[in-house]
């Protein structure tokens, strides 16, 4: 399953074949905090089946989701390369199957795998892409601004949102408290911009510049 990975997608078969050897695999029901914020571990985790997301809390608990994981992403890459502490929790939001690869086993396997840095580095820097974009929405859109870049963003080619989120889940994404979410979307509910449809969101026309 691993030639789905991105970190991986490039290697040869049978040294893929050689890396599933060192993981181990983990069934998590939903609703399990697989990584906390301020762990001192140091494992790889792929996701192979369901859906997680990464959070950080403030003292209030307030939450903003900061990455959201499909089938085939992973985590944890950082605290593996360095070994510091986990910067962010994670927690699945539907029952998930998890693959673990031990820093040892990924040195070992990248040592004899030069080409596996190379795609480290790549994806780093990807990731570092798509949080300079979260920073920026952060400090320069408001919520309505943050939410249709959500919205306009996570739709397909039908418009629909396809992960079901609950207006709580939404406001951890965009940074704003469920109240202000709610207000926004009932308004553009209203105004015929968006309907729920079958538990999911659907955008049926352009969202308006301002709201």
């Amino acid at each position: 399953m691993l030639e789905k990975v991105a970190l991986f997608s490039n290697l040869q078969t049978d040294a893929i074949a050689r890396l599933e050897t060192f993981c181990q695999e983990r069934k998590v029901p939903k609703n399990t905090l697989v990584i906390t914020a301020g762990d001192e571990t140091d494992c790889l985790y792929v996701l192979l089946k369901g859906k997680a997301h990464a959070l950080r809390s403030d003292e209030s608990g307030r939450q903003f989701v900061v990455n959201r994981f499909q089938p085939y992403d992973y985590f944890g890459e950082m605290s593996l390369l360095d070994r510091n502490a986990r910067c962010a929790t994670v927690i699945t939001k539907t029952p998930c199957i998890l693959i673990v690869l031990t820093r040892k086993a990924f040195f070992d396997f990248a040592d004899a795998h030069p080409m596996l840095y190379r795609n480290v580095i790549d994806t780093l820097l990807d990731k570092l892409r798509k949080a300079t974009q979260q920073i920026e929405a952060l400090a320069f859109l408001d919520v309505y601004g943050r939410l249709s870049r959500f919205l306009t963003d996570n739709q397909n080619a039908d418009g629909v949102i396809e992960e079901k989120l609950t207006q709580q889940e939404l406001a951890d994404m965009v940074g704003a408290s469920r109240e202000t979410v709610c207000r926004i979307y009932n308004e553009l509910v209203t105004g015929g911009y968006i309907a729920k449809e079958k538990g999911r969101m659907r955008v049926i026309k352009t969202l308006p510049f301002n709201f």
